[in-house]
């Protein structure tokens, strides 16, 4: 009998799926949780053989869409050729390899597609819908229809598989799919209960007793495939390479710069402000969203990006101040420039590939009674009239008696990964 997981293939389930080593187990618990992202077992499998065999079974069922039973053919022939013996009747066993690893990379495929930045901004919930499995868990019918933020704290535990059998899903929907499904965003979710429970009574490591939500099966208790999302994420550098080290000599580019943007003129004033509008710019929050900058490279972005360890409160870097994050969210994003730099690092006796965005950007800060009709309003900081000159930046347009125009123009701002050269 084959069972739903949605449209199968799909690129990102396949690729979620290959990017797993092969690991022997002796038992289910000795692999737990998140670890599951990095590794494909079969416990009690202990022969790399034997495991590269099943795991080509379960390929092909994902990357081709077989069935159950075309599953079970494969496993017999495997079986039979070890000589292996497993714990457990043939139909639960077959049932439990193939769907559980079925389910769970399509989910992590999934989740891979919702930390799109540009799709986020446009379905920005998540809703969860209960999947009529055989025994349904109270707690699962429960929150059927329920829809929360993609950021809510909720989903780091609770996105579905959430229990051997679950078969329930979340779904990434819009403000217009809430207004045609007659639903309404939950303002608070619903509260976590956590629970004491036991494993690996059978193992031979022994019994441990953890603590998971109530609801949620142990070992389920996470979003699949987010710890290689969280695993992505830049870490803040220790040091800072010095401009002056050793590597490739620099080029200063041919071509111009293009004329500076504009900032917005009532930048953020404290860190979390900050934090929270280049997180909100490219759809990321409590989970990363996976941007792709001007070069095609694919990096996360969350809120590890300003944290030292995971338990850590989010800060800026020193020394970068809360209204010039525009400006590096704008550098991420539409870059002026890209410097590209090899440099060496004497400690570790390594070359390392470095880039650097940067843009060039300008902020509303200044305007002189008579370049009001300029900007389309009046002022009424200036006391006296100033004879219009030249701005000293050469950047076009009329300065004032300070020798800037009325756009104040900042330095460019540097968006982090190296130094040199220009390419655009």
């Amino acid at each position: 009998m084959a069972i739903s997981h949605g449209s199968l293939p799909f690129q990102q389930q396949i690729d979620y799926f290959r990017g797993k080593l092969n690991l022997p187990t002796r038992s289910w618990s000795d692999l737990y949780a998140q670890e599951h992202d990095q590794a494909f077992v079969v416990a009690g499998a202990m022969k790399r053989d034997l495991i590269g065999e099943l795991r080509g079974a379960v390929e092909r069922a994902i990357a081709e869409g077989g069935t159950l039973e075309q599953f079970r053919t494969d496993f017999d022939r495997i079986v039979e050729r070890h000589g292996w013996q497993y714990n457990g009747g043939r139909g639960w066993r077959t049932r439990v390899i193939w769907e559980t690893n079925l389910r769970q990379s399509y989910n992590a495929g999934r989740e891979t597609q919702m930390a799109d930045p540009e799709l986020r901004q446009r379905r920005p919930y998540g809703l969860y819908r209960h999947g009529d499995s055989r025994n349904p868990h109270p707690l699962h019918l429960a929150w059927d229809g329920m829809e929360l933020p993609l950021d809510d704290p909720w989903w780091a535990t609770h996105t579905p598989q959430n229990g051997w059998g679950c078969s329930c899903k979340k779904f990434m929907i819009g403000p217009r799919d809430v207004e045609r499904m007659g639903l309404s965003v939950t303002e608070q979710s619903p509260p976590v209960e956590p629970e004491e429970r036991t494993i690996g009574q059978r193992s031979p490591n022994g019994p441990r007793t953890l603590q998971v939500p109530k609801g949620i099966d142990p070992g389920f208790e996470h979003a699949p495939g987010r710890s290689r999302l969280d695993a992505a994420v830049p870490r803040p550098l220790e040091t800072r390479v010095a401009d002056a080290s050793p590597g490739i000599p620099d080029h200063r580019a041919r071509d111009e710069l293009p004329a500076p943007r504009l900032m917005p003129n009532t930048p953020p004033t404290t860190e979390t402000e900050a934090i929270d509008g280049l997180l909100a710019a490219f759809g990321a929050g409590e989970r990363p969203a996976v941007f792709r900058d001007a070069l095609g490279d694919g990096f996360a972005i969350s809120r590890q990006l300003f944290q030292t360890h995971p338990s850590a409160a989010p800060m800026l870097p020193e020394g970068v101040p809360a209204g010039l994050i525009p400006a590096l969210t704008e550098a991420l994003r539409s870059p002026d420039e890209i410097w590209a730099r090899l440099e060496w690092l004497p400690d570790s006796q390594q070359a390392v590939a470095t880039w650097r965005a940067l843009s060039s950007t300008v902020r509303l800060s200044w305007l002189p009674s008579n370049s009001a009709a300029m900007a389309g309003r009046a002022s009424r900081s200036a006391t006296r009239p100033v004879p219009p000159r030249p701005c000293a930046w050469a950047c076009g347009s009329i300065g004032g008696n300070d020798g800037r125009c009325i756009l104040r123009h900042q330095p460019r701002f540097a968006a982090g990964r190296g130094q040199a050269l220009r390419a655009r």
